[in-house]
């Protein structure tokens, strides 16, 4: 694997072993704890990373067809912990593949990105760095809600 390829995989990697870290301790009510003034909540941001991330590197760069519904990685409803992990864990691993395929000429290539404002071009390069970038912002989200969620759950006698 060429180095710069291999350097964004283990960057992949490492925010995976993170997020898996981060929720291994919590149970289902942790999972589906909520802020009284947010919307999200731990689960449904596992979902919704992997969603991203099937998108953007199994389907923008990897040219998979992933058929991602987003807005249904976002519909409240009560989740389990494990089901979510496993479809994270699926998701690294289709990532991984493509990742994997990749050469450092692949990085330059240009690819068509949808956007509201109408298409756009962005090199696979491109995609790969958004995507890491979208996991670092809700590893920290799903940490900070660990921490909410269990110290409300502490102070309301839960745990």
């Amino acid at each position: 694997m060429d180095t710069m390829v291999h350097s964004l995989s283990q960057a992949v990697e490492s925010l995976h072993e993170d997020i898996f870290k981060a929720v291994d301790p919590l149970g289902d009510a942790e999972i589906n704890w909520v802020h009284p003034q947010l919307s999200n909540t731990i689960g449904i941001l596992l979902r919704h990373v992997a969603g991203s991330e099937r998108y953007w590197i199994g389907e923008v760069v990897g040219g998979r067809a992933m058929h991602r519904k987003r807005e249904t990685e976002f519909t409240h409803e009560p989740l389990t912990k494990a089901p979510l992990v496993e479809n994270l864990r699926r998701a690294h691993s289709q990532v991984q593949e493509v990742l994997q395929s990749l050469s450092a000429g692949d990085l330059a290539s240009l690819v068509d990105v949808p956007s509201q404002s109408g298409t756009r071009q962005h090199t696979k390069a491109w995609a790969i760095l958004r995507s890491i970038q979208h996991m670092s912002y809700h590893l920290g989200q799903i940490q900070l809600f660990k921490k909410m969620a269990t110290t409300a759950q502490t102070a309301e006698g839960r745990l």
